[in-house]
């Protein structure tokens, strides 16, 4: 399985910045990754430990809070891409 590349990643997190898409299904998507990473061939660290840091974006603190607001995502996003 290949891994995503940093536009892959990137253009998923968007559509959560816009709405198009709810976090938990872009998390299910690179978990799914992490999860079998004994299959992944992994050719860009940089873009693993991208996918590694968006696999968490829907985490709560509280009901109808989450862990990262869209600006930390936003911050992500800027960091690796």
């Amino acid at each position: 399985m290949k891994q995503p590349t940093i536009e892959e990643i990137t253009k998923k997190i968007d559509m959560v910045l816009n709405d198009s898409v709810l976090r938990k299904e872009i998390c299910e998507w690179a978990t799914n990754y992490i999860r079998n990473d004994d299959q992944v061939e992994i050719r860009d660290i940089k873009a693993w430990h991208y996918l590694v840091a968006i696999s968490n974006i829907d985490e709560m603190i509280e009901p109808d809070v989450f862990l990262f607001d869209k600006e930390d995502i936003r911050r992500i996003v800027k960091e690796y891409s």
